[in-house]
């Protein structure tokens, strides 16, 4: 099995490629700023792969993923993938002998504590609220992550599709409902920051997008289910809180482990194309309120 890793940050390098070995591919990778990768340019690929993963920055993505296309058998995007929910079926639809999938690695995790509990139950919801606060987590400080015009959008564009995965594991599915509210926000600017756990700022650096980011959803009009995000809230909270007439149940979620990536990309490949479409899309719709480029 042969697979191509496009981009060595991170999450390219630390993440899916010790995943991607791990699972049995024989591996190629594309960057031009990483000595030792088998390709500078995308241009390059004339070979075909089974699978690719493209974890570059999001004003890539779309162009890299079409010259892929028909080269590869199943192309991973990372989220938050492409601008729109019309540009990611333009893209799927223009290439159809290729599968596109946006990576949904917090689907594929192995415990979801307490919410696990109450899956297994029959208590009736009141209400969910699902958060990820982080102390002082601004990505790639000064980078491309925090340009509106390279990266569209926020903190929502960032988070919002990890807890998205939460919904859809709880209702087992694209929950069927409504949002009532939804605003973002630039909570800081640039001369507040001096460095996060990312690093330290680039002081000529551009930090215009939003870092806080909320909504609230309900089904049927019967109960909220709350969604908020934050780059640098000053404490940490990545939980699911579920409300019933009786209990709450809570899962501290904290970051997706490494292996839920390989999951994401073993059990992805096999599974129904239509399901991931139909997700893909719905999470794409839902962010496209908060882009911003």
């Amino acid at each position: 099995m042969n697979a191509l890793l496009v981009g060595l940050g991170g999450i390219g390098s630390n993440v899916y490629l010790p995943e991607l070995i791990k699972l049995g591919y024989t591996v190629d990778t594309v960057d031009p700023l990483v000595g030792g990768a088998t390709f500078e340019d995308t241009k390059q690929v004339t070979d075909q792969y089974d699978v690719a993963v493209i974890c570059t920055p999001n004003f890539t993505h779309d162009s890299i993923a079409r010259l892929l296309a028909d080269k590869v058998e199943t192309i991973f995007i990372e989220k938050p993938g492409l601008p729109s929910s019309s540009q990611w079926n333009n893209l799927c639809e223009d290439h159809p002998h290729t599968k596109f999938i946006l990576c949904k690695n917090n689907l594929y995790r192995n415990n979801y504590g307490a919410v696990d509990d109450f899956l297994k139950g029959d208590e009736e919801l009141t209400g969910i609220d699902i958060t990820w606060f982080s102390a002082d987590r601004i990505p790639n400080p000064g980078g491309w992550s925090t340009q509106r015009r390279k990266a569209w959008g926020g903190v929502a564009l960032d988070l919002f599709p990890h807890l998205y995965c939460q919904l859809i594991k709880i209702f087992g599915g694209v929950p069927s409902m409504e949002r009532s509210s939804h605003s973002m926000a630039q909570q800081h600017v640039l001369d507040d920051l001096t460095g996060s756990d990312y690093g330290t700022l680039t002081n000529n650096g551009i930090y215009n997008v939003c870092d806080y980011a909320q909504e609230t959803w309900y089904i049927d009009d019967k109960y909220p289910i709350n969604v908020r995000a934050s780059w640098k809230q000053g404490y940490d909270n990545q939980s699911v809180k579920i409300y019933t007439e009786s209990s709450m149940y809570q899962w501290n979620f904290g970051l997706c482990p490494a292996d839920a990536y390989g999951s994401m990309i073993a059990v992805g490949v096999t599974e129904p194309y239509e399901l991931h479409r139909h997700i893909d899309t719905w999470i794409h719709k839902n962010l496209e309120a908060y882009h911003e480029g």
